[in-house]
Formats: structure tokens, sequence, C-alpha cells
């Protein structure tokens, strides 16, 4: 039997429901706008994160190499051992300012929850069908499954 578009195919019970291909096409690009707004706001969020902690570094591997040996501005002040310094100095502090300011950038998308904003492809292939049992499992206000604490001890 061909497929023929607009009409349904059959569905085993408690599998997802297929969508139209015009509204499968809508819903693909709803979800590739979100998804890209996400990565850009991640994109933007590591940009300041990296910016901001890795600030001191990079400035002292700037002016390491702008003024090493060059400019008359820069030799007023400091000789070349001194700029030797700012750039070893530079170095040696950017792994570990690196180190810090990934695990900032880490734990400030945990706290924002950014990777539940992400949205998965079959969202826009397929429609949620919820069955009656799940429904009543979740109007029943007794029945909780699972702790209601925030805290798991081990």
């Amino acid at each position: 039997m061909a497929d023929v578009l607009g009409v349904q195919r059959p569905v085993p019970n408690g599998g997802p429901e297929p969508r139209d291909p015009l509204d499968c096409w809508a819903c693909a690009v709803l979800v590739t706008a979100q998804n890209l707004l996400v990565a850009a706001f991640n994109l933007l969020l590591l940009a300041l994160v990296l910016g901001t902690i890795l600030l001191p570094a990079v400035t002292m591997l700037g002016f390491g190499f702008l003024c090493h040996s060059q400019a008359p501005p820069c030799t007023a002040h400091l000789r070349d051992p001194g700029f030797t310094a700012l750039l070893v100095t530079g170095f040696l502090l950017l792994v570990p300012l690196l180190v810090l300011a990934l695990a900032s950038y880490r734990r400030l998308c945990l706290r924002l929850h950014l990777a539940d904003c992400l949205v998965p492809y079959s969202r826009a292939l397929y429609r949620r069908r919820h069955s009656p049992q799940l429904r009543q499992i979740r109007a029943s206000p007794g029945s909780q499954a699972g702790p209601t604490s925030g805290k798991v001890w081990v």
C-alpha cells in the first residue's frame, strides 16, 4: 500500500503520532529557530565568561607582544626583560584561568538549565499522544513516584 499525503498511518498503542507534512515542516522551522537562539545565547554567555576571567592574562600577553622591542612609548616604562616577564606570566596564568572560566561557564549553564532549552527534532516529526492511564496518574494528587526532596543521599 503506497503512502498518500494526508492519510495517517496506523500507529501502535502508546506510540507517538506522526504529524501532517505541513505541520511537520512548520514545527521543524520553529525547533531549528529555538535551537539556534539557545546556541547563540550559549556562545554569548561563553564569550562573556571567558572574556571576563581571561582578561588579566590577555592583557599581559597583549602588552608583552605589542611592546616587546618595538614601540618607543612602551620602552619608557619597561625594558625587554620586563616585557618578557609579562609574556611568561601571561602564558602561566592562561591555563589556570581557562580552567576556572570553563568551570564557571559549566556551573552557570547548569544553574540556568540551558541544556533543557534545546528541543529534539523528533518533536517536529511526531505528536505526543498521552494515554488515559498516564493522565490518571498525573491527575491524582496522592500518587507521587519518587522522593519529594531535591537532595538524594547515597
